[in-house]
């Protein structure tokens, strides 16, 4: 996951052009025999007033799934992804290949070496796969010491396979350039490990650690999605000590699908990572981390369907750091539930388009959904853009918890379908359908958008709701509320 660095196109092509020298083996394909330090075998055993442009169950953005787009490049500033030439080295290196021996072991203790590199045309299938990488990475944008690196228009699939790495950016699992990525039954390690003496920290390709903005540590993400490529996650156990568990990055209509999974991260760091350009899909799956659930940035989709989730921080972090105020994320939340410490979903000066619908949310701090802007220095500055904003649908949910929109120079609007909300609303544009209703339990500001009538809204003796209005049919003035609350209205045309 990088929020900054992007790889550019030429580096991408470059990647996907490196040719691997092979040799004979398994009676299937070209192999190179196992490099030094390796070893092979089998194993043992927006203002309030402003007028809103559209309605607020209008769709916004790009459906979940949906082809995403290249990102825009990189950011203003941002230093440039490395030229410098890869030198791809694994214990196992196939080329156009198309079966491994069931339960072959691979051992590498050097660094920047990888484990099985899987290249050229290959439709490859391991059953039983063991790998361990012991040394240090150099690149994971390169998939340098890969426990497994699937890259060119290739296919792997693994089943019931183990993969551990213990060394710093070595991830576990990388797909790249176009290839196909399929893991099922298998449980994926990354360790991490000591950063090298003299290494600058950096954002994009060669960094060893995360964007500190995020404020997260570790030094390996677990998984990788880069370029156009694919990879899908069944019934596995994805574990990172630190940064990430399932990341893209680099991407250029990158899609990751994770079906009936357990990803936990130890220490710090994010369950999944969607990076402008990518589309990642999680269904039937457990998240336990400590700091992010998922991330998206920029242009890019997440769908969260019948997961739980539990986050020591928010279980959705949005921001956009790309340079461009018009991009917009799609978060969408089906069933499951949610659990967080902090905000539940927080948008960090970026644009969302957020559909959650049956899900369980709760945040401990009593922050359902909250719009800040990003502290982070790269932020997308609007620079007398308007952007868009972010735009929530909440349909048949029973939620208690806050709705705060701190972002001054994006709006946020609000529409409740067949929804009971209790908690305060701030500079938010509401709305409620006919089946939804809305108890302040604390003092509120909003503009109220049609079909909201009065009957629909409440609040307890001493707090009052201070609305504006576009559409909504409610009379201007006060209005006493059923448990004992005040509802001051305010025509916007007045």
């Amino acid at each position: 996951m990088s929020p900054i660095g992007r790889a550019s196109a030429a580096l991408l092509g470059l990647l996907a052009g490196l040719s691997l020298l092979t040799a004979p083996a398994l009676g299937q394909s070209p192999a190179q025999p196992a490099a030094p330090g390796a070893t092979t075998g089998s194993p043992p055993g927006a203002p309030l007033s402003a007028p809103l442009s559209a309605p607020l169950s209008a769709p916004l953005g790009t459906p979940p799934g949906a082809p995403i787009g290249a990102p825009p490049g990189m950011p203003p500033g941002m230093p440039p992804p490395s030229s410098e030439p890869v030198n791809l080295r694994a214990a196992l290196m196939l080329s156009d290949a198309t079966a491994l021996p069931p339960g072959r072991t691979l051992r590498a203790t050097q660094d920047e070496l990888g484990g099985l590199l899987v290249a050229g045309r290959s439709h490859l299938r391991a059953d039983g796969l063991s790998v361990e990488v012991l040394g240090r990475g150099k690149s994971d944008f390169d998939g340098v010491a890969a426990g497994v690196l699937v890259k060119d228009g290739s296919t792997l699939t693994l089943r019931d396979a183990r993969i551990t790495t213990r060394g710093v950016v070595a991830a576990a699992a990388t797909a790249m350039g176009e290839a196909t990525l399929r893991v099922q039954r298998s449980t994926l390690v990354a360790e991490g490990g000591p950063l090298p003496s003299g290494y600058v920290r950096r954002i994009g390709p060669g960094m060893m650690e995360p964007p500190t903005p995020l404020g997260i540590t570790g030094t390996a993400r677990t998984t990788l999605v880069l370029g156009r490529a694919k990879a899908f996650y069944e019934d596995s156990r994805i574990v990172a000590d630190g940064w990430g568990a399932l990341s893209t990055d680099a991407a250029q209509g990158a899609y990751l699908q994770v079906d009936r999974c357990r990803v936990l991260v130890r220490r710090s760091g994010y369950g999944t990572y969607a990076d402008n350009g990518a589309a990642v899909v999680i269904n039937d799956s457990t998240l336990d981390v400590p700091t992010f659930g998922g991330v998206i940035a920029g242009q890019a989709s997440l769908a969260l369907t019948r997961v739980r989730s539990r986050s020591g921080g928010n279980t959705v972090m949005i921001h956009n750091v790309m340079g461009r105020p018009d991009e917009l994320a799609t978060l969408r939340l089906t069933g499951g539930t949610l659990r967080s410490t902090n905000a539940a979903i927080v948008v960090k000066s970026a644009n969302a388009d957020i559909v959650l619908e049956g899900t369980r949310l709760e945040a401990r701090n009593g922050d359902l959904l909250l719009a800040v802007i990003n502290d982070d220095s790269h932020r997308t500055r609007l620079q007398g853009a308007t952007a868009p904003g972010s735009r929530a649908v909440l349909r048949h949910a029973r939620l208690n918890g806050n709705l705060l929109n701190l972002d001054s120079e994006r709006p946020l609007r609000v529409a409740l379908e067949g929804t009971q909300l209790r908690g305060r609303v701030h500079e938010v544009a509401l709305s409620l359908d006919a089946t939804s209703r809305w108890t302040a339990t604390a003092d509120s500001s909003v503009l109220l958008a049609a079909p909201t009538t009065l009957a629909q809204l409440d609040a307890p003796r001493g707090v009052t709701i201070r609305a504006k209005l576009q559409g909504a049919a409610l009379a201007p003035g006060r209005h006493t509320l059923a448990q004992g609350g005040t509802l001051e209205v305010q025509d916007v045309a007045q």
